[in-house]
């Protein structure tokens, strides 16, 4: 009898030895949490969007309209109006244009001297090359307000004082686009390279045929950056630029305040000129600039 309960109770151990283990079933909890974060990007979403929708909305109102209280969310007449005021008698034609060319010239400009620099950081030794890049990214805690100031004496000499190209030049070449190509062009290989210097390419058509492919998505995420911050830039352009003719968005913008009667209705107008083009940027190439900024944190 108890050899029979032993071998039944070694019998059952080892069938409960052999039997597999399930898994717990984790569908439930990960579901759940799933619809929270989901709910909490929705919220998050709207808190977003809120703003602009109001803006929007502004832009089409009258000013009297604005400050009624409660507010209106849909306007009772709708002023588009707002927007010929602008483009017929206060230049906004002109200035949408002068935004637009100073910020795509600026973007390509800089996309060529960034690419470079990174380039030549990245895969070219010479001396001195470590204590140059300190001095590169040291450069970034600068405060653009410390340089205003010899910066406007010295394009004042050079008679770039109520010029498009005064407001280029002073960004070009920045560290922090340096920085960001050079961490790119880190991750191309040397043979790669090797063996086009043994087909006979010279260094310039090297980075032009090789390293450039190579770096489209750096090329997009980091150009979609520049373009909006040319486009806000608001503090050189309103020092240097002086004429109606040569004024950018945000300049224009700030113009329009007046201290006895600001038009808030055209005020909103604007800015719907100014944030608009960037929404539309922003969406055409999002898979650009993700696929750009995540591979530059893998390979950094």
């Amino acid at each position: 009898m108890k050899n029979n309960t032993k071998g039944e109770i070694t019998l059952q151990s080892t069938v409960s030895l052999n039997r597999p283990v399930r898994p717990k079933s984790k569908t439930g909890k990960t579901s759940w949490i799933a619809i929270v974060m989901f709910i909490l990007m929705v919220l998050v979403s709207i808190l977003m969007i809120f703003p602009l929708l109001w803006l929007f909305g502004s832009s089409v109102k009258s000013i009297s309209e604005i400050f009624t209280n409660p507010p209106t969310w849909i306007p009772h007449v709708w002023q588009w109006g707002n927007f010929t005021e602008l483009f017929v008698n206060r230049g906004f034609g002109t200035v949408a244009w002068n935004s637009l060319l100073l910020s795509s010239v600026f973007t390509i400009a800089t996309l060529f001297l960034c690419g470079l620099g990174g380039f030549a950081f990245a895969k070219y030794q010479f001396r001195g090359k470590q204590v140059l890049f300190v001095f590169v990214l040291a450069s970034l805690m600068i405060p653009h307000e410390a340089t205003m100031v010899p910066l406007f004496v010295i394009y004042k000499k050079f008679h770039l004082i109520d010029n498009l190209w005064g407001v280029i030049l002073p960004d070009l070449a920045n560290a922090f686009g340096i920085f960001f190509m050079r961490q790119y062009c880190r991750s191309i290989p040397d043979e790669m390279m090797e063996a086009a210097r043994i087909d006979g390419c010279s260094e310039f058509t090297l980075f032009r045929k090789v390293v450039l492919p190579n770096l489209r998505s750096a090329f997009a995420a980091l150009g979609i950056i520049l373009f909006v911050k040319q486009w806000n830039n608001f503090m050189w352009p309103v020092v240097i630029l002086r004429s109606k003719e040569n004024m950018t968005l945000a300049v224009a913008l700030k113009a329009l305040e007046d201290s006895n009667n600001t038009p808030y209705h055209l005020i909103m107008a604007g800015s719907v000129i100014s944030v608009l083009p960037l929404i539309i940027i922003v969406l055409i190439f999002q898979k650009q600039l993700i696929s750009g900024l995540t591979e530059g944190a893998v390979k950094g």
